[in-house]
């Protein structure tokens, strides 16, 4: 599942399918956590372009064991962790794109 940037806003990783889990809490780890890898590969590159063209759903799937918080299959994370890790991250980038 490949995913394309909003067209409203650059580089914003879309909401994710509704296939992808049975909730929105957890469709929305899945895109914070998107969030996280493209930010740390900008970071990483030093880039200010996009790669959300490079990422997909699975990555943020295959990446959900680095941040599991709790063995509760329920609520294995903490969502607004991770946004403040992505919104962390994403300012950063922006600053040294600025």
């Amino acid at each position: 599942m490949a995913v394309a940037p909003d067209a409203e806003e650059f580089c914003r990783v879309p909401r994710p399918p509704a296939g992808l889990a049975e909730t929105a809490y957890l469709r929305n780890r899945y895109r914070a956590i998107l969030r996280i890898l493209v930010a740390e590969r900008q970071l990483e590159t030093e880039t200010c372009d996009c790669p959300l063209s490079d990422f997909t759903w699975d990555m943020a799937l295959a990446e959900l064991p680095r941040f599991q918080t709790t063995d509760n299959p329920r609520l294995p994370f903490k969502v607004l962790d991770l946004y403040a890790m992505a919104d962390a991250l994403e300012a950063e980038h922006a600053e040294g794109c600025s």
